[in-house]
């Protein structure tokens, strides 16, 4: 088949078979397991390339997929960790030094990798090595071995650089990475949920689809001839699955309603109908608001998208995936990663019920309360997220960032004294760590406790005076509570850490000239 082609190839050049993850578990059997579905990276589309890439700059690494149907990215949105990014520069062979081997020893572990053009089929792979270090916030020795056969050693580096090593140079030069700046992040197109509320035909309004079992939701149109031809499809399976799962239409015919209620009468539609405004196109297909016709969302009884139909489908397509549902149940990760989205969703009631039936599921877990504390929170539900972060604290006594949210949620409720007192004691339990104290310090900003995020960033910044990212959110948080001139020292110490990062110049510059 010619290049130009493919994309007009309707087919699946690999029988549609689904990407694999295989994740380490570290245990003595089944070392990895096969979690593509947990993470959701289980698309069916014909892959040919694949590379770990720090597309943000947030300094982990991101998942660029080259694919016959086009180009995916998926972003890393775990929490931060420690990591060096070693780039090598060599003088005595060609310069990206290709062969040469890195080892980075932290910890007291060593970690191995060699600078490569390729890794896999049709792929091209960044030159810089990535290490990921954990909770460890020194580099104890960088070790290189050149392709020329030296081999040169630094000892003592900072974490959370890029560090340029150049061959026959006795100092590293530690950099901090350029970020994507907040406007130029690409946007989410839509977000598809079978509970979202909508108007049915009749003009009342009600949640999609039910919660807890799988849902079928197609749009479609009278005069939209592809739709004509798979309803009778649709009927036939909303009567052979009957209550075991919902189907829903969704009608983009919002003016001529006697059409719509004639198609219905036609195909003897048995679904329930809804109309297809603004509110709902947005949701499913982004800002714009166009839709291929007919399209057809399937969601399992998780509430996860399993597979968007574009154009139309066969009874015997759709036949097999809801069959497939009937064999899986639900997971706890399953639960786990769809309370996760529905929270970066801003769905906190909806996450809740996730969280809830993930401690049903297993009652010694704690981290789901955590969340469940949040979200009630984000609600302003402050009783709720009070008993939650009282049973985490109870059961966690020295988990940081419970104890401070306990404080939130007894601030909230008028207990003051109480609410101190957990500030301190998450300031206390917190220590010298400086990545803890940041942590800290971002909840403290968020909550509108500015003292102690100032309290959290000054131990941050004593524990580790050579972090320039603590130096900013310490200047940020003095700018926050009106202290420009300490904000502007603060800015000043990061600039002499970091002189090329133009964002602390232009924040310094934002303070305006100092008061003579």
């Amino acid at each position: 088949m010619l290049p130009e082609a493919r994309r007009d190839f309707r087919g699946s050049f690999s029988g549609y078979e689904r990407d694999r993850l295989f994740y380490n578990t570290n245990a003595p059997s089944d070392r990895f397991v096969q979690s593509a579905y947990v993470f959701g990276l289980d698309a069916d589309h014909d892959g040919r390339a694949a590379a770990p890439v720090d597309i943000d700059g947030d300094g982990d690494l991101d998942l660029v997929l080259v694919t016959l149907q086009g180009l995916r990215l998926f972003e890393n949105t775990a929490p931060p960790q420690h990591f060096a990014r070693v780039r090598l520069t060599a003088s005595r062979s060609e310069a990206h030094a290709v062969g040469a081997t890195v080892e980075v020893t932290a910890d007291g572990v060593v970690r191995r990798d060699f600078v490569k053009i390729t890794e896999g089929f049709q792929t091209q792979v960044p030159f810089d090595l990535h290490f990921g270090l954990g909770t460890v916030t020194t580099i104890e020795a960088l070790e290189v071995r050149w392709p020329s056969g030296d081999v040169e050693r630094w000892t003592d580096l900072p974490v959370d650089r890029l560090l340029l090593v150049r061959e026959g140079t006795a100092a590293v030069v530690a950099e901090a990475l350029r970020r994507w700046p907040d406007g130029t992040r690409p946007s989410v197109i839509g977000a598809p949920t079978p509970t979202l509320e909508a108007q049915q035909l009749d003009g009342d309004v009600a949640p999609i689809a039910g919660a807890q079992r799988p849902a079928v939701i197609n749009f479609w149109a009278p005069w939209c001839a592809p739709c004509n031809v798979e309803l009778p499809q649709l009927v036939t399976l909303a009567e052979r699955y009957g209550d075991e799962v919902d189907f829903v239409g969704m009608s983009v015919e919002l003016a001529d309603l006697d059409s719509v209620r004639a198609s219905i009468e036609r195909f003897a539609i048995p679904y329930a109908q809804f109309l297809a405004d603004e509110t709902v196109m947005e949701r499913f297909f982004g800002d714009s608001a166009q839709a291929a016709l007919p399209s057809t969302y399937v969601f399992d009884q998780a509430g996860r998208l399993r597979r968007l139909f574009r154009g139309a489908l066969t009874e015997a397509d759709l036949d097999a995936l809801l069959l497939s549902f009937r064999d899986e149940g639900v997971f706890e990760a399953d639960l786990e990663l769809v309370a996760r989205t529905s929270f970066r969703g801003g769905a906190y009631a909806k996450a809740i019920d996730y969280y809830r039936r993930l401690i049903d599921a297993d009652p010694r877990r704690v981290q789901p309360l955590y969340q469940i504390g949040l979200a009630s929170l984000r609600l302003g539900n402050v009783d709720d997220a009070r008993e939650a972060f009282e049973q985490v604290v109870a059961r966690s006594p020295t988990n940081v960032l419970a104890q401070f949210n306990l404080g939130v949620a007894r601030f909230r409720s008028g207990d003051v004294g109480a609410a101190l007192r957990n500030f301190q004691a998450a300031i206390g339990l917190a220590d010298a760590d400086p990545l803890v104290l940041r942590q800290l310090a971002d909840a403290a900003v968020e909550a509108g406790q500015l003292w102690l995020a100032s309290d959290a960033l000054d131990r941050a910044v004593a524990a580790n005076p050579t972090s320039a990212p603590a130096w900013i959110d310490k200047a940020r948080a003095h700018r926050a509570r009106g202290q420009i001139d300490r904000a502007r020292q603060s800015y000043t110490r990061a600039l002499e850490l970091e002189p090329t990062n133009d964002l602390i110049r232009q924040e310094l510059d934002g303070l305006g000239a100092p008061h003579e």
